[in-house]
């Protein structure tokens, strides 16, 4: 998925330090968890990861690629599909399948929807906006139905969201829309199922980091991925954390020409540059663990003397180091009157200290 902070790329990196740290096992707290690929690394090396992100979407992926451990007995959908095959693979080949069913999603982020016309919202074509409505809805009512339990559920969940960010009209955040079609937003929206990871132990839950921290007890490794600048997720998310809570429940309401959702349960103070700093202190002065690690990079919004006093005071000061590596810059649109890039890199740092 296209996604601000996204550590993919820089895995070799992190995984690097840890060895080099010696820290190679045990529990690890991510409560920053997001697209959950550092999460997922550390299952593969063998922790016992708790996983948690504050939207929802973020907690989807948690569960997705984190706690599951073996690939869900699907076998209840086999009068469903009316296919013999009930692996995870030919149930979103199945659900790829499904005519379009035009519902909420059409209605509120394409052109032709009642709402979407009205603003002029090119999120999706109206076809994969259908798509998306029919296999949302139809996930949805197998779980309601408990033709499926609630690790398939969150595994064909993730597959549907990445599939939608694929075709998503946007420049990778969905602050905003393009205002033509790109030819992403053109092709089929095409579900992938999830490569599930081997492993018992794993947790993901919703939550604060500070509740996440404060409720694991003593454990061996606190990751923290916080954002780094003034930009609040829940607003450059809308949507996949739509598909992510899903609108059976109730009136969902959109807001804006972008169609945004209520959101001040999901805002937080590590997106604030006033709160920010004490947000992290306080974190880290609450962490009952031996290793604490920080992905943030140069334009973080945290003050990097900051970050060094509070590791050296909280940590072994003697063990406190800094990891810097560069990389290519993510850029969500491109040089403009409104914005201008300082680059095409930036250093990531990982801070470090052992308790």
């Amino acid at each position: 998925m296209r996604y601000i902070g996204n550590k993919t790329r820089l895995l070799d990196f992190i995984g690097g330090v840890l060895l080099e740290r010696g820290i190679s096992s045990g529990v690890a707290v991510d409560p920053f968890t997001g697209t959950a690929s550092v999460a997922r690394m550390l299952k593969q090396r063998g922790f016992r990861v708790v996983a948690s992100d504050l939207m929802e979407y973020g907690h989807v992926f948690a569960r997705a690629y984190v706690q599951v451990a073996q690939a869900p007995d699907l076998t209840t959908l086999a009068g469903q599909t009316g296919e013999n095959d009930t692996t995870l693979r030919a149930v979103a080949r199945y659900l790829d399948r499904l005519p379009q069913a035009p519902g909420f999603v059409c209605d509120q982020f394409s052109p032709t929807g009642r709402v979407g016309r009205r603003h002029g919202r090119m999120y999706f074509t109206p076809e994969n906006a259908a798509r998306i409505d029919a296999i949302r809805t139809t996930i949805d009512e197998w779980r309601r139905r408990d033709w499926i339990d609630d690790d398939a559920f969150h595994l064909l969940l993730a597959a549907l969201i990445e599939a939608a960010d694929r075709v998503a009209n946007t420049t990778g955040v969905y602050a905003a829309f393009v205002k033509s079609w790109q030819p992403n937003a053109l092709r089929p929206l095409h579900l992938r199922a999830p490569e599930i990871v081997a492993g018992n132990g794993c947790h993901a839950r919703r939550a604060d980091a500070l509740d996440s921290v404060r409720d694991a007890g003593t454990f061996d490794l606190l990751y923290l991925d916080p954002p780094y600048n003034t930009r609040q997720y829940a607003g450059y998310y809308h949507i996949p954390e739509l598909i992510a809570r899903g609108w059976f429940d109730g009136d969902v309401r959109t807001r804006g020409k972008t169609g945004l959702l209520d959101d001040d349960d999901r805002r937080s103070d590590w997106s604030s540059a006033v709160r920010c700093g004490a947000a992290f202190e306080t974190l880290v002065a609450n962490a009952d663990c031996r290793h604490v690690v920080m992905s943030y990079n140069a334009e973080g919004i945290i003050p990097e003397a900051t970050i060094e006093r509070v590791f050296r005071e909280y940590g072994a000061a003697d063990t406190y180091r800094r990891y810097e590596h560069e990389y290519r810059r993510y850029r969500s649109d491109a040089d403009g009157p409104r914005r201008r890039y300082r680059g095409d890199s930036v250093h990531e740092y990982l801070y470090c200290v052992r308790r």
